[in-house]
């Protein structure tokens, strides 16, 4: 379509009120001037309108008008799929988690505020001849919120988020996962779009590993190639429980590594009431000794834990903190299976400050009996009682 002919369909639907018309003219000649290879003026055409949507949506003017740009600010695509299991290769997610709604340490938190200002400036940046930061790895332990991070990331940025699925991408058959991988790239290069990729370790392993297939290795090299002609459009932000994995070719490719670990004391006390109001059991439960015993948890463990709280509150009308206290030892125990990492986690929650007696009662065995286990534990393990 010539230029002309996107301005004239932009003017007509102004002139029509008709907002999604108007959305997708608009969607249009942002696409127009990417093809282009006009990254920075399809970003300003696009951030004008979304400010302007943002505004009206602020001023209760028009949800709708927020909702058909969010719609028609990624054109419509056939998202590719692997050929032989016919799975989509990622999906198309439109975030409602702000950067608000994510626990982070202050330094973490500052990192990703940078990350943000200078893709909401990108096109100012690259004015410049300057990039801005679009390579982007979480590493840290399950629960610890880099999937809610990068989810965030899109939508302080009002960009929607492709999110890989691997369990599409790699395939069993050699050869077929580098073509996947290529086709994903393909796929969004053009896009303004926030390219998510999951467990990371599973596409980036070591090419040194000789325990790897020699197909898993040209995989690799196949990421490099794709990264190193990843277009400024795109923000790539990919995440690691097993950062020890990755090939160190890959390290160099990012341009900025965020570490997520365990929640501290004042992280915890800020999760935990954040979701007892969210829950409407403030008050009712202390935050401080919650904060204390939840110590080397995740996030999203925590969340789970005053999940749990709050349907024991509307099941019965109450809970209190010796509940959670309960609670959480059930979890540990779940979580760590039966044996002698049963007893260690337990054990470790009383030296935090649960009394014998709820450990007891949450496993269902009297005082003396946990006791007894504990100590024998400790015994075999040489721990100071």
């Amino acid at each position: 379509m010539m230029k002309a002919e996107l301005v004239e369909n932009l003017i007509l639907a102004h002139c029509s009120g008709d907002e999604k018309r108007f959305a997708d003219a608009v969607s249009s000649l942002a696409g127009d001037e990417l093809r282009k290879g006009n990254v920075a003026i399809a970003s300003r055409i696009r951030r004008t309108y979304d400010s302007h949507v943002k505004a009206l949506h602020a001023s209760g003017k028009s949800a709708e008008a927020a909702e058909m740009f969010s719609a028609s600010s990624v054109e419509t695509v056939q998202l590719p799929r692997d050929k032989d299991s016919f799975l989509e290769l990622y999906e198309i997610k439109r975030p409602d988690i702000s950067l608000a709604d994510v626990i982070l340490p202050e330094s973490q938190r500052r990192i990703i505020e940078q990350i943000i200002a200078e893709q909401r400036n990108a096109d100012e940046f690259i004015r410049h001849g300057v990039a801005p930061v679009n390579r982007v790895l979480f590493c840290g332990p399950p629960g610890c919120g880099k999937t809610m991070t990068a989810l965030a990331l899109g939508h302080e940025l009002c960009l929607p988020v492709a999110y890989v699925r691997l369990d599409g991408l790699v395939s069993s058959y050699l050869g077929q996962t580098s073509t996947n991988l290529r086709k994903v790239f393909d796929s969004v290069k053009k896009q303004r779009i926030v390219l998510f990729l999951d467990e990371f370790d599973a596409i980036a392993k070591k090419r040194d590993d000789a325990n790897e297939l020699g197909e898993l290795k040209r995989v690799v090299t196949s990421l490099l190639q794709n990264f190193d002609s990843l277009p400024p459009n795109l923000l790539l932000i990919a995440a690691t429980n097993h950062e020890h994995l990755l090939d160190p070719a890959v390290w160099r490719r990012f341009n900025v590594t965020v570490t997520l670990g365990y929640p501290d004391m004042e992280q915890r006390k800020r999760l935990i009431g954040k979701e007892t109001e969210h829950y409407g059991i403030r008050g009712k439960i202390s935050t401080d000794t919650v904060a204390r015993i939840t110590e080397g948890l995740s996030c999203s463990r925590i969340t789970e834990l005053m999940m749990a709280a709050e349907k024991r509150l509307l099941l019965s009308g109450s809970v209190k903190t010796q509940d959670i206290s309960e609670m959480l030892v059930q979890q540990q125990a779940r979580y760590s299976g039966s044996g002698d990492d049963s007893v260690k986690a337990v054990s470790e929650l009383i030296g935090r400050g649960v009394s014998l007696r709820s450990a007891a009662v949450a496993l269902g065995i009297s005082a003396s009996t946990l006791e007894y286990r504990i100590k024998k534990y400790r015994s075999r393990h040489d721990e100071e009682i």
